[in-house]
Protein backbone atom coordinates (compact mmCIF):
# COMPACT_ATOMS: atom_id res chain seq x y z
CA UNK A 1 0.00 0.00 0.00
CA UNK A 2 1.19 3.26 -0.84
CA UNK A 3 1.63 5.77 2.13
CA UNK A 4 -0.51 8.68 2.64
CA UNK A 5 0.53 11.83 1.36
CA UNK A 6 0.88 15.52 3.75
CA UNK A 7 1.28 18.35 1.19
CA UNK A 8 2.41 20.97 0.95
CA UNK A 9 1.38 23.98 -1.14
CA UNK A 10 0.56 27.69 -2.00
CA UNK A 11 1.40 30.57 -4.40
CA UNK A 12 5.81 31.05 -5.35
CA UNK A 13 7.45 32.71 -2.31
CA UNK A 14 5.25 32.34 0.84
CA UNK A 15 7.83 30.07 2.59
CA UNK A 16 6.91 26.73 1.67
CA UNK A 17 10.36 24.81 1.92
CA UNK A 18 11.51 27.15 4.55
CA UNK A 19 8.63 25.93 6.65
CA UNK A 20 9.33 22.44 5.75
CA UNK A 21 12.88 22.71 6.51
CA UNK A 22 12.08 24.04 10.07
CA UNK A 23 9.26 20.98 10.51
CA UNK A 24 11.72 18.22 9.46
CA UNK A 25 15.03 19.93 9.63
CA UNK A 26 15.81 18.12 6.16
CA UNK A 27 18.08 20.97 4.41
CA UNK A 28 15.72 22.03 1.28
CA UNK A 29 17.23 24.24 -1.29
CA UNK A 30 15.50 27.54 -0.46
CA UNK A 31 15.44 29.97 -3.09
CA UNK A 32 15.16 33.63 -3.31
CA UNK A 33 13.38 34.21 -6.18
CA UNK A 34 9.89 33.04 -6.60
CA UNK A 35 9.65 29.90 -8.27
CA UNK A 36 12.74 28.06 -7.03
CA UNK A 37 11.03 24.56 -6.71
CA UNK A 38 10.17 23.10 -9.82
CA UNK A 39 9.22 19.87 -9.04
CA UNK A 40 7.76 18.37 -6.29
CA UNK A 41 9.74 16.47 -3.84
CA UNK A 42 9.03 13.91 -1.50
CA UNK A 43 9.90 13.45 2.11
CA UNK A 44 9.88 9.92 3.12
CA UNK A 45 8.37 10.40 7.29
CA UNK A 46 7.84 6.61 7.97
CA UNK A 47 4.35 6.39 7.64
CA UNK A 48 3.49 9.57 6.01
CA UNK A 49 4.99 10.95 2.76
CA UNK A 50 5.58 14.88 2.60
CA UNK A 51 5.20 16.50 -0.41
CA UNK A 52 6.76 19.53 -1.29
CA UNK A 53 5.06 21.38 -4.61
CA UNK A 54 5.76 23.69 -6.40
CA UNK A 55 4.82 26.98 -6.07
CA UNK A 56 2.12 28.66 -8.06
CA UNK A 57 2.15 31.90 -9.25
CA UNK A 58 4.64 34.47 -10.48
CA UNK A 59 7.51 32.46 -10.85
CA UNK A 60 11.12 34.72 -12.10
CA UNK A 61 11.85 34.37 -15.85
CA UNK A 62 8.70 32.34 -16.27
CA UNK A 63 5.92 33.89 -19.15
CA UNK A 64 2.51 33.75 -18.37
CA UNK A 65 2.07 30.62 -20.38
CA UNK A 66 4.45 28.81 -18.44
CA UNK A 67 3.38 29.58 -15.06
CA UNK A 68 -0.79 28.57 -16.50
CA UNK A 69 1.48 25.12 -17.34
CA UNK A 70 2.84 24.60 -13.86
CA UNK A 71 -0.48 25.79 -12.44
CA UNK A 72 -2.00 23.02 -14.92
CA UNK A 73 0.74 20.36 -13.64
CA UNK A 74 0.35 20.99 -10.13
CA UNK A 75 -3.57 20.67 -10.23
CA UNK A 76 -3.40 17.69 -12.10
CA UNK A 77 -0.42 16.36 -9.97
CA UNK A 78 -2.71 16.58 -6.86
CA UNK A 79 -5.80 15.02 -8.36
CA UNK A 80 -3.86 12.40 -9.42
CA UNK A 81 -3.29 11.84 -5.51
CA UNK A 82 -6.90 12.84 -3.93
CA UNK A 83 -6.93 8.68 -2.92
CA UNK A 84 -3.70 9.26 -1.04
CA UNK A 85 -4.40 12.64 0.65
CA UNK A 86 -4.01 12.09 4.34
CA UNK A 87 -4.31 16.30 4.41
CA UNK A 88 -3.07 19.75 2.54
CA UNK A 89 -1.26 22.29 4.22
CA UNK A 90 -1.77 25.67 2.45
CA UNK A 91 0.79 28.19 3.45
CA UNK A 92 -0.09 31.89 2.96
CA UNK A 93 1.78 34.58 2.82
CA UNK A 94 -0.17 36.71 5.94
CA UNK A 95 1.51 39.45 5.07
CA UNK A 96 0.77 40.37 1.56
CA UNK A 97 -2.66 38.60 1.84
CA UNK A 98 -4.90 41.50 2.38
CA UNK A 99 -3.32 43.54 -0.79
CA UNK A 100 -3.06 40.46 -2.85
CA UNK A 101 -6.96 39.80 -2.64
CA UNK A 102 -7.85 43.51 -2.89
CA UNK A 103 -5.93 43.45 -6.37
CA UNK A 104 -7.49 40.34 -7.49
CA UNK A 105 -11.25 41.25 -6.21
CA UNK A 106 -11.21 44.62 -8.03
CA UNK A 107 -9.92 42.67 -11.44
CA UNK A 108 -13.37 40.84 -10.34
CA UNK A 109 -11.20 37.63 -10.19
CA UNK A 110 -11.25 34.70 -7.11
CA UNK A 111 -7.83 35.37 -5.18
CA UNK A 112 -5.25 32.79 -6.31
CA UNK A 113 -4.78 32.22 -2.45
CA UNK A 114 -8.62 31.46 -1.70
CA UNK A 115 -8.95 29.59 -5.02
CA UNK A 116 -6.39 26.73 -3.91
CA UNK A 117 -7.98 26.59 -0.84
CA UNK A 118 -11.38 25.69 -2.49
CA UNK A 119 -9.37 23.45 -4.66
CA UNK A 120 -7.66 21.44 -1.86
CA UNK A 121 -10.80 21.07 0.35
CA UNK A 122 -12.53 19.46 -2.54
CA UNK A 123 -9.79 16.74 -2.95
CA UNK A 124 -8.08 16.58 0.68
CA UNK A 125 -10.10 15.33 3.62
CA UNK A 126 -8.22 18.51 5.71
CA UNK A 127 -6.64 21.33 4.85
CA UNK A 128 -4.78 23.36 7.44
CA UNK A 129 -3.87 27.00 6.39
CA UNK A 130 -0.56 28.41 7.46
CA UNK A 131 -0.49 32.09 8.15
CA UNK A 132 3.74 32.33 7.51
CA UNK A 133 5.82 35.65 7.81
CA UNK A 134 3.19 37.27 10.49
CA UNK A 135 6.41 38.29 11.86
CA UNK A 136 6.83 41.20 8.96
CA UNK A 137 3.25 42.46 10.57
CA UNK A 138 3.36 44.95 13.30
CA UNK A 139 1.80 43.15 16.54
CA UNK A 140 -0.84 45.14 16.49
CA UNK A 141 -2.07 44.70 13.05
CA UNK A 142 -1.46 40.52 13.35
CA UNK A 143 -4.99 39.77 14.96
CA UNK A 144 -6.87 41.95 12.14
CA UNK A 145 -4.51 40.01 8.98
CA UNK A 146 -5.45 37.13 10.65
CA UNK A 147 -8.96 37.97 10.87
CA UNK A 148 -9.59 38.75 7.81
CA UNK A 149 -7.54 35.88 6.26
CA UNK A 150 -10.20 33.73 8.23
CA UNK A 151 -13.37 35.96 7.12
CA UNK A 152 -12.44 35.06 3.02
CA UNK A 153 -11.57 31.51 4.07
CA UNK A 154 -15.04 31.41 5.17
CA UNK A 155 -16.68 33.41 2.65
CA UNK A 156 -15.62 30.75 0.29
CA UNK A 157 -16.30 27.78 1.94
CA UNK A 158 -18.93 28.47 4.58
CA UNK A 159 -19.38 25.43 5.59
CA UNK A 160 -16.14 24.65 6.78
CA UNK A 161 -14.18 26.34 10.00
CA UNK A 162 -10.74 27.13 8.84
CA UNK A 163 -8.01 25.76 10.56
CA UNK A 164 -4.78 28.70 10.50
CA UNK A 165 -1.82 28.62 12.18
CA UNK A 166 -0.13 31.31 12.25
CA UNK A 167 4.00 31.39 11.77
CA UNK A 168 6.99 32.76 11.11
CA UNK A 169 9.05 29.67 9.57
CA UNK A 170 12.27 31.00 8.95
CA UNK A 171 12.29 32.05 13.04
CA UNK A 172 11.05 28.71 13.65
CA UNK A 173 8.04 30.52 15.53
CA UNK A 174 4.82 28.94 15.02
CA UNK A 175 6.37 25.59 14.06
CA UNK A 176 5.30 23.66 16.81
CA UNK A 177 1.41 24.67 16.60
CA UNK A 178 1.50 23.44 12.64
CA UNK A 179 3.39 20.56 13.77
CA UNK A 180 0.59 19.84 16.39
CA UNK A 181 -2.49 20.63 13.98
CA UNK A 182 -0.62 17.95 11.59
CA UNK A 183 -0.44 15.04 13.65
CA UNK A 184 -4.01 16.11 15.42
CA UNK A 185 -5.24 15.19 12.22
CA UNK A 186 -3.58 12.22 11.06
CA UNK A 187 -3.85 10.93 14.84
CA UNK A 188 -7.83 11.86 14.11
CA UNK A 189 -7.78 9.78 10.61
CA UNK A 190 -6.24 6.46 12.64
CA UNK A 191 -2.92 7.36 10.95
CA UNK A 192 0.79 6.54 12.98
CA UNK A 193 2.64 10.40 13.42
CA UNK A 194 4.97 10.74 11.12
CA UNK A 195 9.45 10.75 12.12
CA UNK A 196 9.64 14.08 11.85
Amino acid sequence: MKTPLVVFAGRSNVGKSSTIRALTGRKLRVGKKPGSTRWELMIDLGPVTLVDIPGFGHMSGVSKTGIEEMKTTIVQKLEGWSDRLALAVLIVDISLFRKLVERWETRGEIPIDVEFYSFLSEIAPYVVVAANKIDKLKKRERSAELEYLIFKLREALPEVEPNVVPLAAHRKQGIPDLKHAVEAILMQSGLELPEW
